[in-house]
């Protein structure tokens, strides 16, 4: 863990970063899922649900870095 000026106690700390590390690999691979999407949609719908699923895609991405943002804070790496 990186020194921080963060007050959580460290074993909270701990805690918080491996829970933000297991959310932030969820949305990494819900992200690729979309684009997996995005690169595979066929059919009558196409241009619809492939800007759809680009949308999303690029939503997610905020998301995102605001947990790797979190994981940092209390020290931890992402």
């Amino acid at each position: 863990m990186h020194p921080t000026k963060n007050d959580l106690p460290e074993s909270a700390r701990v805690r918080v970063i491996d829970l933000c590390n297991r959310r932030l690999a969820d949305a990494i691979d819900l992200q690729t899922q979309c684009k997996y999407a995005h690169w595979n949609v066929k059919g009558h719908n196409f241009i619809a649900l492939h800007e759809l699923f680009d949308k999303v895609t690029e939503d997610i991405e905020d998301y995102v870095d605001l947990i790797a943002e979190r994981v940092v804070q209390p020290g931890g790496s992402s």
